[in-house]
């Protein structure tokens, strides 16, 4: 599993951050952690969730460890959460709501960062694995949400269906290399071809014009294979944004990203990630929330 820098879709906001003291100090809110665990404390009776224990956990430990998760105001970072490299303190940033009042963000959504924070720190630490074998279940996932973005603008699910292996081909290569760290060689193109169920021999002759290195260059293969003709970064942006929200691109570069995003979408009621996004796929959906589940035992 990699862990990007920087997203590639979002142009270049960085994925992890990294804040001395004295820069934090700069971004954060005055009794941050305290407010934190006031607004939380308010609501911890209303969350039926498995995640709950742990939050709390979390939570209750910011009596004596204020660097459990600290509470900033970055203008300039336009996602709710981060980690901040330096010592493992779980981020959230009050500017993405448009205020530095925590009051005047529905504690659900707080709560939702809180969750969003553990698991992409868990995992980014190490204390949670990402088996390689997940590459399968991210791919699946992924095939279908393309269906559902791209599917009738590209003929996906009418004439042209039967390019549907060969799409889930292109993304299971772009999980297992740009994702997982795998090598672009042929060994990796057979666990591709593999997870999709496709002739490997099909794509002999185009493999060597396809690159899977990063999110730019998989939009690329997507308009050169003809699965998706004339697809920029632009334009499969833009799609991504206004259905899934800004939110979800970075579960598109990276794995922990892609869990936390998903997990977070399982808690009702809030708007960190796209809550609906489980109607895609619900098998797939709960295979990722056991992989989840491990981070909040």
């Amino acid at each position: 599993m990699i862990i990007k820098q920087k997203f590639d879709l979002l142009k270049d906001v960085p994925n992890v951050l990294s804040l001395i003291q004295s820069k934090y100090n700069e971004y954060a809110i005055d009794k941050g952690p305290a407010k934190i665990y006031t607004t939380l404390k308010l609501i911890e009776n209303r969350i039926s969730h498995y995640t709950k224990k742990k939050v709390f956990k979390e939570i209750n430990s910011l009596k004596t460890n204020k660097k459990v998760v600290g509470l900033v105001s970055i203008d300039d970072y336009i996602l709710p959460v981060s980690v901040n490299e330096t010592n493992d303190m779980i981020i959230i940033n009050l500017r993405y709501f448009g205020t530095d009042d925590i009051s005047r963000v529905d504690p659900k959504n707080i709560y939702a960062c809180m969750v969003y924070g553990i698991c992409m720190r868990d995992l980014i630490i190490g204390k949670a694995k990402v088996p390689d074998s997940f590459s399968s279940v991210v791919s699946s996932f992924l095939l279908t949400v393309f269906m559902k973005l791209f599917g009738k603008e590209y003929g996906l699910l009418g004439i042209y269906s039967t390019q549907i292996p060969k799409l889930k081909f292109l993304i299971s290569c772009y999980i297992l290399i740009s994702m997982f760290g795998m090598p672009q060689n042929i060994n990796t193109y057979k666990k591709a071809s593999s997870m999709a169920t496709v002739d490997l021999k099909n794509f002999k002759d185009d493999l060597p014009s396809y690159d899977f290195i990063d999110i730019n260059a998989f939009i690329k293969t997507l308009s050169i294979s003809k699965i998706m003709p004339g697809i920029t970064r632009h334009t499969f942006a833009a799609k991504f944004i206004k259905i899934l929200s800004l939110n979800f691109m970075p579960a598109l570069e990276d794995v922990s990203r892609f869990v936390s995003v998903i997990t977070t979408s399982d808690l009702p009621g809030t708007s960190i990630a796209p809550t609906f996004i489980q109607k895609y796929n619900r098998v797939e959906y709960e295979r990722i929330l056991k992989i989840s589940e491990k981070v909040f035992k």
